[in-house]
């Protein structure tokens, strides 16, 4: 049985100053339907659908591991 190497979510930086972000999956057809996240006095948001982080510029990178909805 052959293991395939699991990749890790994506990690986007978004400005400082953004209030919602859009994720489609980034696949085209191979994504998922279009979904609007607001960051609503978080740093990061996390993509239900592909778990691709968004986390504002400000905001330290490791802040996107502990986030979780």
């Amino acid at each position: 049985m052959s293991e395939k190497a699991v990749k890790p979510p994506e990690i986007i930086e978004v400005d400082t100053d953004a209030d919602q972000v859009c994720c489609d999956g980034g696949g085209g057809a191979l994504g998922h339907p279009k979904v609007w996240y607001v960051f609503a006095g978080k740093d990061t948001v996390e993509c239900g659908y592909c778990d691709r982080a968004f986390i504002r510029a400000k905001a330290p990178k490791k802040a996107a591991k502990q986030h979780k909805s």
